[in-house]
C-alpha cells in the first residue's frame, strides 16, 4: 500500500488523459493519442490497486490492461459521429 504513489501515479494519468482527449486529439496521429489514452488508462488502473494491500498478480496485468482498452474506447465513442464532444 503507497497513497502516495498511487495519488502520483492516477494524478499523472490523468494529466495525460486530459491532454490526450481535449487539446492534443486533433493535433497528433490517432496512434499516438490512442498510446497516450492507452497509457493514460493503465496508469489510473496502476494507480487504483497501489491503495490496496494483498493485490494478486492477475489484478496488476487485468485491471490496467482493461482501462487501457476503456479508455481509448470511451473517448473514440464520445468524439465520433453524434458523440456529444465530436468535433
Amino acid at each position: 500500500m503507497d497513497p502516495v504513489g498511487a495519488w502520483t501515479t492516477i494524478l499523472a494519468a490523468v494529466v495525460l488523459l486530459a491532454l490526450a482527449t481535449f487539446p492534443l486529439r486533433t493535433r497528433l496521429r490517432p496512434r499516438v493519442v490512442d498510446a497516450m489514452l492507452a497509457f493514460g488508462g493503465a496508469g489510473i488502473g496502476v494507480g487504483g490497486l497501489l491503495f490496496l494491500r494483498d493485490v494478486e498478480p492477475g489484478s496488476w496485468a487485468l485491471a490496467p490492461a482493461l482501462l487501457a482498452i476503456a479508455a481509448v474506447a470511451h473517448v473514440r465513442f464520445l468524439f465520433a459521429g453524434e458523440g456529444p464532444f465530436r468535433t
